[in-house]
């Protein structure tokens, strides 16, 4: 049994003056004016507007290692698309598992081995790892891969963000948003974690 960590990877790193440049082009056909080479302003102003549809013509794809009851919630969000690791077809010989902080605790982390060893008691039988996985609790880690364009980033993180979200998924979504105010700052300047939440994901 391990004890793993949530981590979030870009794995299409795009150019953000060719990524602005080709959402600008896009939105200006709305208002048949021409680029005039400052992409971010057009974009800053059609976020003010609410023009938002025009953001989806840029995404990006993320690889997500959280667990299975985190990346329930992150498959809610429809306008996106999924690749999941699957537990049918795959069979856990040392199953890593990433627990909310209560559960990290030593003496109830005993629970979690013994859902390990239940799960790996059972494929000795005659159970399949598809059936054999009934046993594995939400706390079981699983990579998920998944593409949003920017309009769905944006919902996806003034949602997740919110301090009545999950803290776990809080913490995903503090990832992303990093990454995006390094990489591809204009599309999430005007949003911000909140205050407590470093604060409440050490708690």
């Amino acid at each position: 049994m391990r004890i793993g960590k949530q981590k979030v990877e870009l794995l299409n790193p795009q150019s953000y003056e060719e990524l602005t440049e080709k959402i600008e082009i896009a939105g200006r056909v709305c208002y048949q004016s021409e680029p005039k080479g400052d992409p971010e302003k057009f974009i800053r102003m059609i976020i003010k507007r609410g023009h938002e549809s025009v953001l989806e013509h840029g995404s990006l794809t993320f690889k997500v290692r959280t667990n299975r009851a985190i990346a329930n919630e992150i498959v809610r969000h429809r306008l996106a698309s999924y690749s999941q690791e699957s537990t049918r077809y795959v069979k856990y010989d040392d199953i890593e598992f990433i627990p909310g902080e209560k559960l990290k605790d030593p003496n109830l982390e005993n629970l979690l081995l013994s859902a390990e060893l239940a799960y790996k008691l059972l494929l000795t039988t005659d159970f399949k790892p598809e059936e054999a996985r009934d046993i594995l609790p939400n706390a079981t880690a699983t990579t998920l891969v998944m593409t949003m364009n920017f309009r769905e980033l944006r919902h996806f993180l003034k949602l997740r963000l919110d301090k009545a979200a999950h803290p776990q998924i809080r913490e995903l979504a503090g990832m992303i948003l990093e990454i995006l105010k390094e990489k591809y700052p204009v599309f999430v300047e005007d949003i911000e974690k909140y205050p407590v939440f470093v604060e409440d994901i050490e708690k």
